[in-house]
């Protein structure tokens, strides 16, 4: 997993590439490209919750990167505008679609399955109760915790107040404990 300190090591290389894409360098997009598609993806799997879908998108957010390279105004790290932009391509994405459109309306459907910690190693555990998550509860732990993103990023990327990243978090922590506790996981099994 790449961790926020790396991606501040490449801070001053990332946005020397923007600012050649910006005059239409395509070895410097495959640079940028290479450099950060990978904690894209990712971020638009675990968001989208399929890969066709995820990779469409990611396609869709490197354009807007090619196009918009000479817009970007350098108030944010290069990492973090992008994932703006993979977010709002998604948010767009997802209102098109027609099974998501009240899912946030039940975060806390039953499940049938209880799982047993024993026959299911964390990953999957973990991986299942994220899913069964509200979208922005999911959305803000990923952000935080497997992208490793500080409060004023997801801010940024998600046009809110460092308030009520706090607060999400929190919540959200919230209701991932309920969500493992329903699914039989006590807090000491994960």
């Amino acid at each position: 997993m790449t961790t926020d300190r790396h991606n501040r090591s490449f801070t001053g290389k990332d946005l020397e590439l923007l600012k050649k894409i910006s005059k239409g360098d395509e070895e410097a997009f495959r640079e940028l490209y290479d450099l950060t598609h990978k904690k894209v993806y990712y971020y638009l799997y675990r968001l989208l919750q399929g890969k066709q879908t995820a990779e469409d998108i990611l396609v869709e957010t490197y354009t807007e990167v090619w196009r918009g390279a000479k817009n970007f105004k350098g108030k944010s790290m290069v990492t973090t505008w992008i994932m703006a932009i993979a977010r709002n391509l998604a948010m767009n994405e997802l209102r098109k679609s027609k099974y998501h459109e009240n899912i946030d309306n039940f975060p806390n459907l039953p499940s049938d399955t209880i799982l047993d910690p024993e026959h299911f190693d964390k990953q999957r555990i973990l991986k299942e109760a994220m899913l069964r998550l509200s979208m922005k509860h999911r959305e803000i732990l990923d952000l935080i915790f497997f992208h490793e993103m500080t409060y004023p990023e997801v801010s940024e990327i998600l046009n809110i107040p460092i308030s009520t990243v706090k607060t999400r978090v929190f919540y959200a922590k919230e209701a991932l404990r309920g969500v493992l506790s329903q699914m039989g996981v006590k807090r000491d099994e994960l």
